[in-house]
């Protein structure tokens, strides 16, 4: 009995170190190619979202690390969505939001650095503590970048009005320029105007722990749409899996990654596809 209670626990921490191994490796790169009507010229989107900074997995070498990577793809854009720090069942030393927040002033981007809110991110200090980094965040509101207008929406969970904010945000924008959103749950994609072309959306993790590709997801639309590219008419959405985790510091099946979207105009592009 002995023998067998000592072989549990050897697999468990096994797996555990196993699991923690792959929530701290290096992200992989996930690159997509979305023809935008309207587009004049090709524009590349770095897109991180959930970085939940832990002294854990996700400590500052870490995301100093990640942000140089996002810059060596030589974004046009960076967008971010949500999740920006904590979340464990303990966060263990405390974490300050700035932690979290003022290395994103590495990130660079001719077009600029816009985040939205995260399910995790409580609305005042998000704002204010936001507001002392060059980073922009767009909750309800729409930015015109030249190329294209990045319209933000509020968190689903704990905004104000997420999707009225979205929707009366993007019904702004002069007809016949290309509109690409942001917001942290992929939900938004179901009621997304018409005028949006394109939806990155995180919050899934990917499942963050996956057996045999199953995995626990909050709501069946999130499970749908778990990771990855999806097409309804002329309308995608890509949900990135993310960099850093939430309740455990552990990942299995669904590795941290960075998101590259190469923007190309309609007439340009023949067909949307991934590269991995």
């Amino acid at each position: 009995m002995r023998r067998l209670l000592f072989l549990m626990l050897a697999l468990g921490t096994a797996a555990g170190l196993f699991m923690l191994a792959t929530a701290v490796q290096d992200p992989v790169i996930t690159r997509y190619r979305v023809p935008i009507t309207g587009l004049a010229q090709p524009q590349r989107i770095v897109h991180l979202s959930d970085i939940h900074f832990s002294w854990i997995d996700m400590p500052s070498v870490r995301l100093r690390r990640i942000i140089a990577r996002a810059n060596a793809e030589r974004p046009d854009l960076v967008v971010l969505t949500g999740d920006y720090a904590g979340a464990k069942i303990v966060d263990w030393p405390d974490i300050r939001l700035e932690d979290a927040l003022y290395p994103l002033a590495g990130l660079k981007a001719p077009l600029g650095v816009f985040a939205v809110p995260g399910n995790h991110d409580e609305p005042y200090w998000l704002r204010r503590v936001m507001a002392r980094t060059p980073v922009r965040l767009l909750a309800g509101a729409s930015v015109d970048l030249g190329p294209l207008v990045l319209a933000g929406a509020d968190d689903l969970l704990i905004g104000v009005d997420p999707i009225d904010g979205l929707n009366n945000a993007i019904a702004a924008v002069p007809p016949g320029k290309p509109v690409i959103a942001a917001s942290h749950e992929p939900d938004f994609f179901a009621r997304l105007p018409q005028h949006a072309q394109l939806l990155l959306s995180g919050h899934s993790h990917g499942g963050q722990i996956s057996l045999f590709g199953l995995a626990w997801l909050p709501t069946e639309y999130i499970a749908r749409h778990r990771r990855g590219l999806f097409r309804e008419g002329r309308q995608t959405l890509i949900v990135n899996s993310g960099l850093g985790t939430t309740l455990v510091p552990l990942r299995l099946g669904v590795p941290p990654e960075i998101v590259v979207v190469d923007l190309v105009p309609a007439q340009a592009g023949r067909k949307s596809g991934t590269e991995r």
